[in-house]
């Protein structure tokens, strides 16, 4: 677990659970012998993930941003996703010293199940919100096309929950571009799904992004590595190619939501590429 200390503000990386999906959908037109030297896959071609969330403590403010694939799969689906359960984002948040019932704001990039998933707990027969006594904000259009399966990876939604969480807590939903909190903003992406977030903090004279699914890991930084997953991927080819430029320019720290290796960076051109650099406050 890392933190950033950002005068006004700190972030905590909280690991929120590995995972593996296969490499081939993971970047998309990039043929294997290229990627398989960055990323190492099993016997099932999947390569290594991590759901990395983020807590953002600013004032009496606790944010979270995502909340992973919770705790809720079945074996079956736990041996199809190899997901490792050392890691949870409940554990995560008490190593830190944060009950769940403290977070006051969950900001969610988009609705697919290893971002949503862990807002909710079994309790019984019933599902529960994990996070009591916070305000959770979705984009208006991810949620609409979430209920109504308006996706390729239909599978991803998980209708129900959606209910059971929005019966339970106060749902804020966006219609675009918006402010969350003072110095705290919502932006909309698109490319991943059609209405999917990232979120930036500015705090200290320091701006910290969290770009979910328009760059998900580090090796996404080139332009063409993107994945098969993604709705509209010309889209997420130009967003992508924008923010970077603009990342590098205004010297953001960029936070990776699946990086297995990395909780957030620094970009950098170097020639006509952009890298990843550690972070140095």
């Amino acid at each position: 677990m890392r933190t950033l200390d950002l005068g006004d503000a700190e972030a905590v990386h909280l690991p929120g659970g590995d995972f593996r999906l296969d490499g081939g959908t993971m970047f998309g037109l990039v043929p294997k012998v290229l990627w398989q030297r960055a990323a190492t896959a099993d016997e099932h071609n999947r390569i290594r993930l991590s759901c990395n969330c983020l807590l953002l403590k600013a004032g009496r403010e606790f944010v979270l941003l995502d909340t992973g694939f919770g705790e809720r799969f079945s074996p079956r689906e736990r041996t199809m996703y190899g997901m490792d359960g050392e890691h949870t984002l409940r554990g995560s948040l008490a190593a830190a010293g944060v009950a769940t019932e403290d977070i006051t704001l969950v900001a969610l990039t988009h609705l697919h199940f290893d971002h949503f998933s862990g807002c909710l707990v079994e309790e019984s027969t019933d599902l529960a919100p994990l996070f009591p006594n916070a305000v959770h904000a979705v984009q208006r259009g991810e949620w609409d096309d979430a209920l109504a399966g308006r996706s390729t990876m239909r599978s991803s939604y998980r209708p129900e929950e959606l209910h059971a969480l929005a019966r339970q807590v106060e749902m804020r939903f966006l219609d675009g571009d918006d402010e969350l909190l003072p110095g705290l903003t919502a932006f909309v992406t698109g490319g991943h799904t059609r209405a999917h977030q990232g979120f930036r903090l500015e705090a200290g004279g320091h701006t910290l992004v969290y770009p979910g699914e328009l760059i998900p890991t580090r090796l996404h930084l080139r332009p063409y590595w993107n994945m098969a997953y993604d709705m509209f991927p010309y889209q997420s080819l130009t967003r992508k190619q924008q923010f970077t430029a603009e990342a590098a320019a205004q010297g953001w720290i960029v936070a990776w939501d699946h990086d297995p290796d990395a909780s957030w960076s620094r970009i950098v051109q170097d020639g006509e590429h952009f890298v990843a650099r550690d972070v140095e406050l």
